[in-house]
């Protein structure tokens, strides 16, 4: 078995190795898709298989790691109702891939590497080739809009190229599995590129995206401020850019 992004608080990640012991289906690897605290979390019940990433995510997060009070900085973006079930002894011990790596190393069906730089240093999605099923990360939500990587030089470009990446693999996926909000079946994959394209390149060109991720509707009531934080943060960058 493969785990990829396995959970976020002890109780749910215990219940799964359970589940998994039960069905004969032992942890031999595991993956995260980027050094997000909550994609490289892990739990002592999974066992000691090695865990993997790509090397820009291995290396981001071992830089996090390196400063001794790397869990008073993780601590403060923890959701407040959660934060006291987060185990964080096992966080970010992945091995970094070697650069040109495209496949998962391990004996189960082929999985696919599709690295990428939108939303976070070496985030990669995953194509379980056989089964035609791709896993987004926090890429290509039914229910978040875009949250871009505001540290990087180019943003906006790199989320586009990102999405154009996914245009490619259309023809070989039948379902989509972000990391947040819920699998998309036949034909979600262009739906959700659409959608999110049209949401970044809103951004860019400083107009007011049609998406209900955002607006008065959305499913989550603190998305609004996001979006608005996002256009802020780009707004003072172009600002910047100009005065230099």
């Amino acid at each position: 078995m493969l785990l990829i992004d396995p959970g976020i608080t002890g109780d749910e990640m215990a219940a799964l190795a359970n589940d998994l012991r039960e069905l004969g289906q032992p942890v031999v690897a595991g993956f995260s898709t980027h050094p997000h605290w909550d994609h490289v979390l892990w739990h002592a019940d999974f066992g000691d298989a090695p865990r993997y990433g790509t090397a820009r995510c291995a290396a981001s997060i071992q830089d996090l790691l390196s400063n001794a009070d790397w869990k008073a900085r993780i601590a403060e973006g923890l959701p407040p109702e959660y934060a006291e079930e987060i185990p964080m002894d096992l966080l970010g011990l992945i091995t970094g891939l070697p650069a040109e790596a495209t496949q998962i190393p391990w004996d189960g069906p082929k999985v696919r590497i599709i690295e990428h730089q939108a939303h976070a240093p070496g985030h990669a999605a995953l194509l379980i080739e056989e089964s035609r099923v791709l896993v987004a990360g926090d890429m290509l939500s039914d229910i978040l809009m875009p949250f871009l990587d505001l540290e990087a030089a180019n943003p906006i470009e790199d989320y586009l190229a990102a999405l154009r990446l996914f245009d490619r693999l259309a023809d070989d996926v039948d379902a989509v599995i972000p990391g947040h909000g819920s699998v998309g079946g036949t034909g979600q994959l262009q739906a959700r590129i659409k959608q999110d394209r049209a949401y970044v390149q809103a951004l860019r060109d400083g107009g007011v995206p049609d998406d209900s991720r955002v607006g008065p509707s959305a499913p989550l009531e603190w998305l609004p401020e996001v979006h608005q934080w996002q256009l802020q943060r780009l707004a003072q960058r172009e600002l910047n850019e100009t005065l230099e």
